[in-house]
């Protein structure tokens, strides 16, 4: 009835990173606006564009580790079941009235004056259950969609101060069952450490030391 959740850092991080290495001649080269970069800008040192500095992160490793996506996910799952039964609850009570108006409709002792009363009711009910199972999902989807823009906004903060302390320009995502990135060489994965920071973090936050 209710879709599970997928609290996923795919989004977050998946960054479409394209370097193009271009060598030309001066002679042949377009001249630069450099009002157009930013003052900090790879591109206007007159030894060359800046070699840009990437690191990655396996993305399968943050949702399964890091605490935040663990305990959160637990959360939503509970109020799916939580919604569940109470969808479950209603249909029950109305499903109860239904049968009662079928098996008076099946009896042989319903006027045919009662026959459009008894369909309009039947239909009130569907009506009914079907509002009732949209509310309920819409509930839970809210609350999924306020965790993953928190989600996104935890990583955010703190994927841009840690490049910032680490000289990094690129953190992107890897993942076995994505093709993203094909290789990625080991000295440049920060996951285990970027996990460590993150759990740090929000273990501080949940004793009360934010």
């Amino acid at each position: 009835m209710l879709s599970k959740i997928s609290l996923g850092i795919n989004a977050l991080l998946i960054i479409a990173v394209v370097v193009l290495f271009v060598r030309t001649s001066k002679s042949n080269m377009v001249t630069s606006a450099p009002e157009l970069l930013p003052e900090n800008s790879a591109f206007t040192s007159p030894d060359g564009p800046k070699g840009a500095v990437m690191a990655y992160v396996n993305g399968d490793s943050l949702n399964a580790k890091y605490k935040f996506i663990v305990d959160k996910s637990k959360v939503l799952e509970q109020k799916y079941k939580q919604a569940e039964l109470n969808v479950q609850k209603e249909y029950n009570a109305r499903k109860l009235e239904v049968d009662q108006l079928m098996q008076h409709a099946q009896s042989g002792n319903m006027r045919d004056e009662e026959a459009p009363f008894v369909e309009e009711k039947l239909l009130k009910l569907q009506g009914e259950m079907q509002q009732i199972e949209q509310q309920a999902s819409k509930a839970v989807m809210e609350r999924e969609a306020e965790l993953q823009n928190e989600l996104m906004e935890r990583v955010n903060v703190f994927m841009n101060n840690y490049a910032k302390s680490k000289g990094i320009d690129y953190i992107v995502n890897y993942q076995p069952t994505t093709n993203f990135i094909l290789f990625g060489n080991n000295a440049y994965d920060v996951t285990s450490e970027v996990i460590a920071l993150l759990n740090a973090e929000y273990e501080k936050e949940q004793a009360g030391g934010k």
